[in-house]
């Protein structure tokens, strides 16, 4: 098998998998000049259902690739008995993303004077994990201050939120939303799963956001951009 993306002449470890755990195969090689090993793998453990490569102690779903899935197929010296034959179906790993509906965020109308807190919500998130690796993922928030008219700035910590998920029936992952509180330009968390033996799903992430302005505000309109990262 041939393992891609590694620094050049690093050592790699390509391992058996089974589940969150590595088997007993195992077998190392270095990395060429295009940071590319060609590893040959005899697999004898009978546990073995994918295949990892990565440099270092341990496999990381940031720093190493896989799990591939690894499939048994029939040996062309020892073929099955008359009248019988094996059927091989491959379950493929997909790819972790998402989406959302209407990233623009319109906050409740505020009277000036006494200062208060303007209501809204975030477009609701769809995250999509279908990798059908070990690795849980994090969604996390950031926002810049809030810019109006004449350079005045409301800051971003001024934004708060409260946020909830939900996960699709048959999803093997559980989500965790974050903590409520203050967003901010050194950002916040919005929801996440864990690592374990398998995971995967779909989920619905939503969160209710209030601006607390403070008083005497300037009149006029406050923008500033939410970014959210998946990782």
């Amino acid at each position: 098998m041939t393992a891609a993306g590694f620094p050049p002449g690093a050592a790699v470890t390509v391992a058996g998998r089974a589940g969150a755990a590595e088997t007993t195969d195992r077998a190392g090689a270095t990395a060429d000049d295009l940071g590319t090993a060609v590893v040959d793998l005899t697999v004898t453990d009978r546990a073995t259902t994918a295949v990892v490569a990565y440099e270092g102690e341990a496999w990381s779903a940031r720093q190493g690739s896989g799990p591939a899935a690894y499939t048994v197929v029939a040996d062309a010296a020892a073929p099955p008995a008359s009248g019988t034959g094996k059927a091989t179906a491959t379950v493929g790993p997909g790819a972790l993303g998402m989406t959302q509906t209407g990233r623009d965020i319109t906050l409740g109308a505020v009277a000036y004077g006494g200062g208060a807190a303007a209501p809204g919500r975030i477009g609701t998130v769809t995250v999509t994990d279908a990798r059908g690796g070990p690795a849980g993922w994090t969604l996390t928030g950031r926002i810049t201050d809030f810019t109006g008219p004449g350079g005045v700035a409301v800051p971003g910590a001024s934004l708060s939120w409260t946020p909830s998920c939900t996960a699709a029936p048959g999803s093997p992952s559980r989500c965790t939303p974050g903590s409520p509180g203050a967003v901010g330009p050194e950002g916040a968390l919005l929801a996440s799963t864990p690592d374990g033996p398998q995971t995967g799903g779909t989920f619905t992430i939503d969160a209710v956001v209030t601006l607390h302005v403070p008083p005497y505000t300037r009149p006029g309109a406050y923008t500033a951009v939410l970014t959210l990262t998946l990782s």
